[in-house]
């Protein structure tokens, strides 16, 4: 064997020695954590619970108010139940403001859901979020994470975690 032969397969055995070790990247984007308030509606349709208004207001600017629909902000839960998760996710068609990664479209304000025979109201959002450091190829993504999710519910305050009983 010539010598150009024998270090085209040295090297080769080594890239492919060192390939092998180096795990690859997915390139996927990593989101990270997103809020999720549990609610157990008692007495409620799954068509009610769907057909529930809601009015976000802003603390800040009292006079900005955003009405929809309850689906707009139910996390998808394929089990569709009575147990249902709201999320801080923005109905688009309804917002013109931009929320980044690190904010939260709840955060400082009052949600009103108001239904045919009721109404029932979470206040005094505080939700803050930040970016996890890690390592590795997806450290560059958003890798979100929830330091801070508090508002109160029928008097009393509810953080990351707990869940909330609205009867109808």
């Amino acid at each position: 064997m010539k010598l150009n032969t024998i270090v085209k397969y040295f090297l080769s055995s080594i890239l492919i020695f060192f390939s092998a070790c180096i795990k690859p990247c997915d390139e996927a984007l990593i989101i990270g954590e997103e809020v999720q308030i549990p609610i157990e509606f008692v007495g409620f349709s799954l068509n009610e619970i769907n057909g529930i208004s809601v009015c976000r207001i802003d603390k800040v600017s009292p006079a900005q108010r955003d009405s929809f629909m309850m689906r707009d902000i139910l996390w998808a839960n394929e089990a569709r139940t009575n147990n249902e998760i709201i999320t801080d996710r923005v109905p688009t068609y309804k917002v013109t403001k931009k929320y980044g990664d690190y904010e939260s479209y709840f955060d400082n304000c009052i949600l009103i859901f108001d239904w045919q025979m009721g109404s029932d109201t979470l206040f005094d959002f505080q939700i803050e979020k930040s970016k996890r450091q890690i390592k590795g190829c997806h450290k560059n993504d958003p890798n979100v994470q929830i330091d801070k999710l508090n508002f109160v519910h029928v008097g009393e305050s509810i953080s990351k975690n707990q869940s909330i009983r609205i009867t109808r």
